[in-house]
Order: C-alpha cells, then sequence, then structure tokens
C-alpha cells in the first residue's frame, strides 16, 4: 500500500500490515542485522525483509522476534499458511506475550482456521484482558461458527454482546450458532419446525420445563435485547413463545407473582419484536387475540385499575407500546426492572424523539418526486433500529492531517447515526455535518448521540441534491449506501464532489449488480405478486421466501441480515428506489471526474484472497481487476462496494492537473 493509499485508508481504523509497528529489540541478534531486515519490512518491501529474516534464524533459530517478524512477512504477502508455523515457534519461545498470540489468531483466520482463530484470541485475553485484546477476540469470532458448546467461549461472547467489544451485528451470527446448541433451544426449534406454521405452546415446545430453561440461556436473553435474530429456526421458536406469553397473559390474574426469570425473558422477546420491528409472522385467530389483550390493557389505564405485569410485555411484544392510549401512564407505575427497560424502550424513548424532531433544522428543501417518496420510506421505516454502537477505538487521523484539526465532514444520509456516532467517537475534533430526508431517522440518531455523549455532531434535514446552495464545503464526506436510492447515481455523486476540497477524500458505499442478483429476484417476483411495502405484507412474503426450496434463487435472500427485521427487510427488498452499480461504470465516472480511486475497506479474508491472485500491490486499487476478481466470486461485495476516492489538490495558475 503506497503512502496515497494509507492516507485515504487510514480513516477506517485499520491496523498497518503485520509488524508495522515498532519492533522490540532483539535480546541475542546482532542490532545491524536485525534492523536491516526490519527496513525493509518497514519500506513495504517483505520480500526482501523475508530473505533478511531467513538469514537470521539460520543463524539465530530459537530467537521469537525474528519468528515473529519473518511470520508477519509472510502475512504481509498473503501467505498465511506459511506464517504460522512461525507465528506458533515465537509463541512457543514467548508464552508471556500477547502480540504474538494476535499475531498466530490472524494468521489462523486469514487461513480459514476460525476455531483455531477464537482459542488464541481466548488466549490471549487471559494474559491481559484489555480493549485491544477484546477487540481482537470480537474480530476473529466474527465469521465463527461453533459446533461444540465451549462454557469459556461462551461466556466470553456474552461479555462481547453485553459490554459492546463489537457492533452487535458482528457478533450475531457466532452467538447463534452457540446458542442453537443449548437442547432445549434446539429441541425446541426442531419442534416449531416440524409444526409450523401451527402454533405451540409452551408444553408441546418444551414440556412440563416450559420455557425456563431458555430464560436460563444468558446469551439468548442477552442477543435478544442487542439486535435482531438472523435465524429462521430460532425466529419460528420464538415466535411459539410469543404465543405461549400471549396465552399466558389472557390468562393471568392481577395478583399474578410471575417467576422472575421467566419475567426476565419475556420482556427480553418483547424488546426483540421491536428491535425487529415486529417481524414475526402472525395467526389470524392471534392477531385478534393479541388486539383484544391491548384494548383490555387500554381500557385499565384509562380507568385506573390494576392490570397483571403480564399484559404490557405481551402486548409489547405485537404492537409497540408507545401506540398504546394513554401509554405515558405506564411509566407511573413501580415495575420490575425488566419491565422499567422494556417501557423505556417503547415508551420513554420514542416520546423523546417526537420532542427532539420539533428540534431539527430544515437545510434545504425535499421537492423531488424521488426525495419525496424515498423520505416516506424512511419516516414510515426508519433503518436500522440500532440499540448499541461498536467500540470507540482510537482517534483517527484523517488524511495526514494532524489529529488536532478541526476538519469539516459531511455525512450524506446519515439514517438513524449508527456509522455516523462511530466516526464521531474516533474522530472529536471533527466538525461533522450529518444530513438525512428522513425527520425520524435524524431524531433516532439525535437520540442516540446524546444518550452516549457524543457532542460533535450536527443533524439536518436536507436534499443531498440541493446541498450546493448552502456554500458549505468538506474535508470529507462519506456518501455509504445513500447515492444508488437516487433518481440518477451518477448526478448526485457529481453534487457531492463539487462540495469536496481539494485534496478531500470521500468514502462511498454503492450496491454491487453482481453481488444483489438475488434481490434483483425477489423484487421481481414481489413486483409480479403485487406485494405492497406494509408490515403485514412484507411478513407474508418473507413466509413465501423461507418456504421456498433450499438452493433457489429466492431462498438465497436469507442470507442477508437485514431480511430479519421489517424495516430493513423493505429496505433490502421494497425500497421505493434502488440502482445496482458495476465496477467498470464506476471506473469510467471516476476517469471522467478525475478523481483517484484510492481503496476499497477490505476484510482480512478479501484481501488475502485477492493478494494470492494478484501479487503485484498495486493491483489493491486497479479496478479492473477487481472487476475480474468480483466476476470470479460475486459475493464479494455482498453488502456494498465500500470505498475511498480523492481529490486533486489544487493547483497554482498555469499548471497543469494531475491527481496527488
Amino acid at each position: 500500500m503506497n503512502r496515497k493509499q494509507r492516507r485515504a485508508l487510514g480513516r477506517s481504523g485499520a491496523k498497518p500490515a503485520f509488524g508495522g509497528a515498532a519492533a522490540p529489540p532483539p535480546d541475542a541478534v546482532p542490532g545491524e542485522m536485525f534492523g536491516a531486515a526490519l527496513a525493509f519490512h518497514r519500506a513495504g518491501a517483505f520480500a526482501e525483509a523475508e530473505r533478511h529474516y531467513r538469514r537470521i534464524l539460520k543463524l539465530f533459530p530459537a530467537h521469537a522476534e525474528t519468528n515473529r517478524m519473518l511470520g508477519a512477512a509472510l502475512m504481509a504477502q498473503a501467505k498465511a499458511v506459511e506464517a504460522i508455523p512461525y507465528f506458533e515457534r515465537a509463541v512457543e519461545l514467548r508464552p508471556d506475550l500477547p502480540v504474538a498470540y494476535e499475531d498466530l489468531g490472524r494468521a489462523q483466520a486469514a487461513a480459514g482456521n476460525l476455531k483455531l482463530a477464537v482459542s488464541v484470541a481466548a488466549r490471549v485475553l487471559e494474559l491481559a484482558d484489555t480493549a485491544q485484546n477484546r477487540s481482537f477476540f470480537a474480530q476473529c469470532v466474527r465469521t465463527a461458527r461453533f459446533t461444540a458448546d465451549d462454557g469459556r467461549i461462551r461466556e466470553l461472547l456474552l461479555r462481547a454482546v453485553s459490554e459492546a467489544w463489537d457492533r452487535p451485528r458482528e457478533l450475531t451470527g457466532a452467538c447463534i450458532s452457540m446458542i442453537k446448541l443449548n437442547g432445549a433451544v434446539k429441541d425446541g426449534v426442531a419442534r416449531a419446525n416440524a409444526a409450523w406454521p401451527e402454533r405451540l405452546l409452551a408444553t408441546q415446545l418444551f414440556g412440563a420445563s416450559g420455557e425456563t430453561d431458555l430464560a436460563d440461556d444468558q446469551l439468548l436473553c442477552c442477543l435478544l435485547t442487542s439486535d435482531p435474530l438472523t435465524d429462521i429456526g430460532l425466529e419460528r421458536l420464538l415466535t411459539n413463545v410469543r404465543y405461549a406469553l400471549l396465552a399466558s397473559a389472557t390468562a393471568a390474574a392481577n395478583d399474578d407473582a410471575s417467576d422472575g426469570r421467566l419475567l426476565d425473558f419475556y420482556c427480553a422477546l418483547a424488546r426483540q419484536c421491536f428491535i425487529n420491528d415486529y417481524v414475526y409472522a402472525i395467526a389470524e385467530a392471534e392477531n385478534e387475540q393479541a388486539l383484544r389483550l391491548r384494548d383490555k390493557l387500554e381500557q385499565a389505564i384509562a380507568a385506573g385499575a390494576p392490570y397483571p405485569v403480564l399484559w404490557p410485555v405481551a402486548v409489547g411484544s405485537y404492537f409497540p407500546l408507545h401506540a398504546v392510549a394513554n401509554a405515558g401512564n405506564l411509566l407511573e407505575r413501580s415495575w420490575p426492572l425488566c419491565v422499567d427497560a422494556l417501557l423505556v424502550q417503547q415508551v420513554k424513548e420514542p416520546a423523546q424523539e417526537r420532542r427532539i424532531a420539533a428540534t431539527i433544522p430544515v437545510l434545504t428543501t425535499v421537492d423531488t418526486a424521488v426525495s419525496r417518496a424515498v423520505r416516506q420510506q424512511y419516516e414510515e421505516s426508519p433503518y436500522p433500529r440500532w440499540v448499541a454502537p461498536g467500540p470507540p477505538g482510537p482517534p483517527i487521523v484523517l488524511d495526514d492531517r494532524h489529529p488536532q484539526k478541526n476538519l469539516d465532514v459531511l455525512v450524506a444520509g446519515c439514517g438513524t447515526g449508527l456509522s455516523t456516532i462511530e466516526f464521531a467517537r474516533q474522530t472529536p475534533r471533527a466538525r461533522i455535518t450529518a444530513i438525512d430526508l428522513s425527520l425520524k431517522s435524524l431524531s433516532y440518531a439525535r437520540r442516540m448521540a446524546d444518550k452516549i455523549g457524543v457532542t460533535n455532531v450536527e443533524f439536518g434535514q436536507a436534499d443531498l441534491l440541493k446541498l450546493g446552495s448552502t456554500g458549505r464545503q468538506f474535508d470529507y464526506i462519506d456518501a455509504s449506501g445513500v447515492l444508488h436510492h437516487l433518481a440518477d447515481p451518477w448526478a448526485g455523486w457529481h453534487v457531492l464532489l463539487s462540495l469536496l476540497r481539494p485534496d478531500g477524500v470521500m468514502q462511498v458505499g454503492l450496491y454491487s449488480a453482481l453481488a444483489r442478483r438475488s434481490v434483483v429476484a425477489a423484487r421481481a417476483l414481489i413486483a409480479e405478486w403485487g406485494y405492497q411495502p406494509i408490515p403485514d405484507q412484507i411478513r407474508r412474503f418473507r413466509e413465501a421466501v423461507m418456504a421456498a426450496d433450499d438452493g433457489s434463487m429466492l431462498k438465497s435472500v436469507v442470507q442477508w441480515n437485514d431480511f430479519f427485521a421489517t424495516n430493513e427487510c423493505r429496505d433490502l427488498l421494497f425500497h421505493v428506489q434502488e440502482h445496482q452499480i458495476t465496477l467498470p461504470e464506476i471506473k469510467a465516472f471516476l476517469a471522467a471526474e478525475r478523481m483517484e480511486f484510492a481503496g476499497f475497506a477490505l476484510d482480512a479474508s478479501t484481501r488475502a484472497r485477492f493478494a494470492a491472485r494478484f501479487r503485484d500491490p498495486a493491483a489493491l486499487t486497479d479496478l479492473d481487476r477487481w472487476h475480474a476478481f468480483e466476476t470470479a466470486e460475486p459475493e464479494t461485495f455482498a453488502a456494498m462496494y465500500q470505498f475511498f476516492i480523492r481529490k486533486a489538490a489544487a493547483q497554482s495558475p498555469g499548471t497543469t492537473a494531475q491527481v496527488v
């Protein structure tokens, strides 16, 4: 990676290649030998550094740091399998050195040995329970899937979610694989799947123990309150549990003393339903029963009469409690802590957002047909409904500028603010303007920023197509996930480029036409079958997808996490305006705009696979080679193309334009 790429990609917080940090001084190795090897390494001449490290090891085979650095040089050349023995040797020689384990874990992950990588990451935490090592564990488990219920790993997963070692969404897959190893969960899923779409009561699902075995699974309860559960079997099981909750609440007397563990679990389930925007299927008779219970709750509230604690919990698992008549009165009663948390989520926080909405400034008009339609979608379905950001991480230095400089940043299309708030926490001196069409999304973002203590973001309602009229200029612009929802993405991109200062950097996210073929196919069926973008019909279409044959193009859309929440599924499959883009189109646009492509934001596995095919470091910024790579591996950019571009520096009079 050259200097310009490092500058443009620095905002992502990614670490340099292995061994990029200063190495500890060698013990027995002559300083000039080790220093020469390290100089090549730091200069990016990894093959030459490898040759020097190997020469040292012939003379000093038991030198831990040289073994480690040779592994690092091999990793930088996408030779993870070759690097592993040297990292293992470094660990053997220095079992008290956490960084050696971290290097080994990253190599195992890059080689596809995820279980070994997780085991190594757990060992690193045993040596030093630091923020860096917690983050390393979270990175290792992101793509791990477990086949044995390891109590040590389960406890670490619970800590990772509850202590926000990473975004909950990044940990959900690993947690679900561990949760489904719980015997009660496994058996319940099997029974729910076998009976589907029939609803089963708790005794039919779990026997005499009922839901208590689920309530005892702390990891499950924690995940329920953190992010949508992205698994069909668990969704069907929890849909049945919700029905059992409804039956219990309907039969409850006012003086019922609910089991504390079970009440905690029911409240967690209700909070999950709010987080996933009530995505679970509802049978007609079940819906009528839920409506009757909501009516009874409203009548009791209006009359000031007592009612069972399960009533608001059950109602909140079918409908948002803030929509209940006189919902504010629910806050006046003394409740168990778990019910208090549910009411904060479903009553108190939505009321805060309604108050915030009146304070959000309107920066531009929103009057084009497409902009109004997109705004309406996100007013009805703010996206996503998130609970916690990832860890703050170290301060980001944007584009080699001094970290104390007050940079002007624009986030175009901030939605509900997750990425914006994470970015703001890592750039505390930046002046961030975050815009969106949707007032509801902005209100959610502002509330979360206030809750987390982020103060360097100004939120405003605006159409990015009109931003030129504000006269603002920015050093850095984030346009991740907004351009492909415009009537003309290229025109909108051109507007944003006009707001970027010379030498400025832009992060762009665009949907890949190759990666979203299953989405396009599903959208075609939605149009053919006449489904509308309303919750009931989104739920019905999801049922059709889940019933489709395995391996079919339609069934493949369940691979998208967005499938498991109503608002996110609407964004994925029912969006009012969407374009898919190709890399040749992006290349042509950047050439016409005289912009420099500075590289993709990549995970380690994708980077390693690409480097194995294209060993020239310059290939990382060659869009023709990336197009060839994506053609061979169409799922590479399943989320989006996420990349950085750079604007040429200002020219002196009479000079020729060139990209710096």
